[in-house]
């Protein structure tokens, strides 16, 4: 018998997409388990192996890179020390070619160092030294102490300042008392010429310890001439 549905299309009985699925109509009989059992061993097989050979190789190259570190380790230590030897040597060429542009002033601060040596006295060595210093800052603190609201704490300030040395090495021609009293009146007449003194604000004894010169015994000292804030042009620091 023929069925005409003159329902309208939205009407009609719309069949289901998916059909139920009748487990019970599955054979489990018929899939080939066995197969299946060996191409899952076989992949989980292949899986640790794969695995073993990937930490294998990660574990060599570990190895290979630490070996690779470890050999040249002493080699960037080495650099490491040049570097800082070249920053060093770096920073005392700049301080010199600073002091090179007052060179005539310099050349007369020669001229009053030569005006001071005492008989019983010869110098063998002139160098500069510059240290850096921190210490704190009280007046500034106070400063910003004053523009914070009651409770509040100011950040501790420091003041880095620069220390600027010119050290004189030499030789006094005696030992013992004399030696030492010779180098006592060098450096009393160091701090009475005031063209050369003029800059400085003091003139301290370092070391003094007893050498030879061509067989001849003498008193070996260090002076070190600590120049004042400010002596030294802008250009110069």
């Amino acid at each position: 018998m023929i069925e005409i549905n003159l329902l309208p299309e939205e009407l009609k009985k719309k069949e289901p997409r998916f059909k139920k699925f009748d487990i019970a109509s599955f054979n489990l009989q018929g899939l080939p388990f066995m197969k299946i059992s060996i191409a899952a061993a076989a992949l989980l097989i292949a899986l640790h192996i794969t695995l073993y050979l990937v930490g294998t190789f990660a574990s060599s190259s570990l190895s290979a890179l630490s070996k690779k570190y470890d050999e040249i380790l002493p080699k960037r230590q080495e650099a490491d020390k040049l570097k800082a030897r070249l920053e060093n040597m770096d920073r005392r060429v700049k301080a010199i070619d600073a002091l090179m542009l007052k060179r005539f002033s310099w050349a007369g601060k020669l001229n009053y160092l030569s005006d001071s040596m005492t008989p019983g006295i010869w110098l063998s060595e002139l160098d500069y030294d510059e240290t850096s210093n921190s210490r704190p800052f009280d007046r500034i603190a106070a400063d910003v102490n004053a523009g914070k609201q009651k409770g509040q704490m100011a950040r501790p300030l420091t003041l880095k300042t620069a220390a600027r040395y010119l050290i004189i090495s030499g030789y006094a021609s005696s030992l013992g008392e004399e030696g030492t009293a010779l180098i006592g009146k060098f450096i009393k007449s160091l701090k009475g010429n005031d063209g050369f003194y003029s800059d400085m604000s003091d003139i301290e004894l370092k070391s003094i310890k007893s050498d030879k010169v061509a067989g001849q015994e003498v008193m070996s000292f260090r002076i070190s001439c600590l120049f004042k804030n400010g002596a030294l042009t802008k250009e110069e620091r």
